[in-house]
């Protein structure tokens, strides 16, 4: 899809939680299934695992209980099937959508092929796998059967180097963008590795990073960042140029509203509380966009996806003036 002259943004307004702290337990990513079904990868004390939830916010059970022991990415493939990068075993594995685990591939070391963390995924326009290899400063390109096609990147702070990359996306023109998690920035490159620009730099402001670990980009070319250390998703158009930033409005899911209906003490607490800093993301992991301009968050230390639905219009160059010089937003 071409990208838009311009965009008349109305608002990016909260759509709803999915999940809840027994269910989707420190969310790391999520991917989307066939009827409905939504698959959230969890890390930490309460699930090492993939949960499956629907957008009814149903709990349907787990897959890789048992066989993930440090997982950070998670893929759905256009048959369904399930991949996940697994830092600690230095694999990529692959389950059905049924559960069963049906491949996994990976070593370690620092060759062709090998990983040494391997952390975020995406996919590009032939369903390879783009990766981040966070302890090679390198990302690589798999078959989905786990054959090597192409690598890039270096360690080091200047253009096309990285310190422990991290999230990854593939936008529809074929440009890889990676979240480079130590230099606190966003870098994009084309399909083969080449340099083409970098986003963001240290700090609290805006524009600025602490130690970002999820990318998205959408159909108009927006791009999404996980801003983890600062605790917050901030927005940038396709040049990279600063729009807005998210900082969290959840309200109880569906699974969470039954759950606190069932407990007295519970909600008493809740009608006590001050309730401000639970709507809030705290460590945000990956960002997620989909055709229908959703925007997906994994709030990692609430343990649920917090979702944005964006509005805006596209604009064709009669439509809109020349850009200004100094420009001030004023209502007219």
């Amino acid at each position: 899809m071409a990208r838009p002259y311009a965009l008349l943004r109305s608002g990016f307004p909260y759509h709803r939680t999915m999940g809840q702290r027994r269910v989707t337990s420190n969310a790391v990513d999520i991917a989307f299934g066939k009827e409905d079904r939504v698959y959230v990868l969890c890390r930490g004390g309460l699930g090492l695992e993939i949960r499956i939830i629907n957008w009814d916010d149903d709990n349907l059970g787990t897959i890789g209980a048992g066989t993930l022991h440090w997982p950070s990415a998670l893929l759905c493939d256009s048959e369904e099937n399930l991949y996940v990068s697994d830092e600690a075993k230095n694999k990529v594995f692959v389950f059905s959508k049924n559960g069963e685990l049906t491949a996994d591939w990976g070593v370690m070391g620092s060759g062709q092929g090998e990983f040494n963390r391997p952390s975020g995924m995406s996919f590009d326009a032939d369903e390879n796998i783009v990766l981040s290899d966070v302890l090679n400063s390198r990302v690589q390109r798999y078959t989905k059967d786990g054959k090597f096609l192409s690598q890039f990147g270096e360690d080091g702070e200047g253009e096309g180097q990285f310190r422990m990359p991290w999230g990854t996306t593939v936008d529809d023109e074929g440009n890889v963008y990676v979240a480079d998690w130590r230099n606190d920035r966003v870098q994009k490159f084309t399909a083969d590795g080449q340099f083409l620009m970098k986003i963001g730099s240290s700090g609290t402001g805006k524009g600025e990073f602490n130690r970002p670990t999820g990318v998205a980009v959408d159909g108009d070319g927006d791009i999404y960042v996980s801003d983890w250390g600062n605790d917050r998703v901030q927005l940038f158009d396709y040049a990279g140029r600063f729009v807005e930033t998210f900082i969290g409005d959840a309200n109880l899911s569906r699974s969470a509203m039954e759950y606190v209906m069932a407990n007295p003490v519970t909600l008493r607490l809740r009608e006590m509380a001050d309730l401000e800093g639970g709507k809030r993301l705290r460590a945000p992991v990956s960002v997620r966009v989909d055709g229908e301009g959703r925007l997906f968050i994994t709030d990692f230390g609430s343990h649920r996806i917090q979702v944005y639905k964006k509005e805006a219009y596209r604009l064709s160059e009669d439509q809109i003036a020349p850009a200004l010089r100094s420009p001030v937003l004023f209502t007219t």
